[in-house]
């Protein structure tokens, strides 16, 4: 699974649209805006150990349940433990015609390298 990320970007990049591929620090910024939507795909046993707050827990197992609830008037933020599961989501949501996407490279885990707040 960890070359699943890499290997899906680097296929994204030959003439295919990319999502916007972001930082935790983006993502802590643009959380002052009250549209932005969060999406976290972990499972709901990680969600509940920590997760950013205001994100959704929408389980990358269950994506085919879920993905036509994405909002396309807002801008969606992506991120899972790391940043392999929710490339998949990206890539998935991409497929259905969402474009307003970003990945957020390193996942919860680099938000709380850096010591960001998480709820649970």
């Amino acid at each position: 699974m960890r070359l699943l990320a890499p290997l899906l970007l680097a296929f994204l990049s030959f003439g295919l649209a990319q999502p916007k591929i972001v930082t935790v620090d983006d993502l802590k910024a643009a959380l002052a805006n009250p549209k932005v939507f969060v999406i976290d795909v972990r499972t709901p046993q990680e969600f509940a150990q920590g997760h950013v707050k205001g994100a959704v827990n929408w389980p990358l197992q269950e994506i085919d349940r879920w993905w036509n609830r994405v909002p396309k008037d807002r801008v969606v933020y992506i991120h899972c433990n790391t940043q392999n599961r929710s490339a998949v989501a990206v890539q998935y949501l991409m497929n259905k015609g969402y474009q307003n996407l970003n990945l957020v490279q390193g996942g919860i885990q680099a938000w709380m390298s850096r010591r960001y707040p998480i709820s649970r």
